[in-house]
């Protein structure tokens, strides 16, 4: 697959922050590293990553590891805010290597966890991050 109509690899997108999870209690396996935000989906996110890789660690699911890839999204605070709120959760299902104009990009989708965080937290989130993806500053 390549981005040769438009250099999605250097495209200017709101960013957010990205990292691999344990399956089973959500802790990070690595650190965070910046994911611009392509689109959304209807139950997730399409993201642009500079690497393939975040500490060693691979994105994708390959031949020799069968676990699945979980991901947490962190948003941008504003203001004092802590992260902890500003959190998603999801499965990677998909991971495709773009070729750009400078230098390869990896686009990742990921499927949101449906029950974490708690679905008011849940809704307040999404509704963040749809106005994150459409560039719309938040309200104050």
């Amino acid at each position: 697959m390549t981005a040769r109509r438009r250099d999605i690899c250097q495209e200017k997108l709101p960013y957010l922050d990205f990292c691999l999870v344990q399956a089973d209690d959500l802790q990070p396996i690595t650190s965070e590293v910046r994911a611009r935000i392509q689109n959304l989906t209807k139950g997730g996110a399409v993201l642009i990553l500079a690497k393939a890789f975040i500490d060693g660690v691979h994105i994708l699911m390959d031949v020799h590891n069968i676990t699945r890839k979980l991901a947490q999204l962190t948003l941008p605070a504003e203001g004092g805010e802590a992260p902890e709120g500003l959190r998603l959760w999801g499965e990677v299902v998909r991971f495709n290597r773009l070729e750009g104009e400078g230098a390869p990009c990896f686009q990742v989708e990921v499927d949101f966890i449906r029950d974490k965080p708690v679905k008011e937290t849940r809704q307040r989130t999404m509704k963040r991050l749809t106005r994150l993806a459409k560039g719309q500053p938040a309200p104050e």
